[in-house]
């Protein structure tokens, strides 16, 4: 006998999803719907779930004249749920692909305008006299004060200034102001 209410139960639920009347419906098959989406949605996709028993459902509904039992209609929906949920994966490891290879080239870019500024950079400063740099590279590559620069070649702290200044004159001429201005933008001139 009890077979026989469940039988006419679910008969009852499909008749009235085909009416277009759903309280049944949500009342009785949503919620196994939705937790079965939860479940395969995992923790990334688990916001979605809720949206894909919608589209689910919503799907069902347009062919709602083409199911002749509460089963098939659940089969239907389980069915829609389970691959709306693995295009999402598909989708998010596409996604995460793109974005991986995206910063390997940024990655790739960076270190060979890294590359290619530096040269510049030591170029410029291979150009400069000896002296002068001599002094750059003991103020700017060893971090020395001018007065530790003064004292390790025995020359006056203001001579250390002029020549440092003129150093710098130089590299401005040399370099590209953007790259000039990056380059000692930091440091106390």
């Amino acid at each position: 006998m009890e077979n026989g209410r469940l039988d006419n139960r679910e008969l009852h639920i499909l008749e009235e999803f085909k009416q277009g009347r759903l309280e049944l419906f949500y009342r009785h098959v949503y919620p196994g719907l939705l937790l079965f989406a939860v479940r395969h949605a995992g923790e990334v996709h688990d916001f979605l779930a809720e949206d894909c028993v919608q589209d689910a459902v919503f799907s069902a509904w347009q062919r709602r004249e083409n199911f002749d039992s509460l089963p098939a209609l659940k089969s239907f929906c389980y069915t829609s749920i389970r691959n709306s949920i693995v295009s999402l994966d598909r989708k998010q490891r596409a996604k995460e692909r793109y974005v991986s290879q995206l910063e390997d080239e940024v990655v790739f870019n960076n270190s060979v305008i890294d590359q290619e500024t530096q040269l510049l950079l030591h170029n410029a400063i291979q150009a400069l006299p000896v002296k002068e740099r001599e002094i750059f590279e003991m103020c700017y590559v060893e971090g020395l004060k001018n007065m530790e620069v003064a004292e390790r070649l025995g020359v006056s702290e203001s001579t250390v200034k002029k020549v440092k200044a003129k150093a710098l004159d130089f590299l401005k001429d040399r370099l590209d102001p953007a790259l000039f201005l990056f380059f000692f933008s930091c440091k106390n001139i």
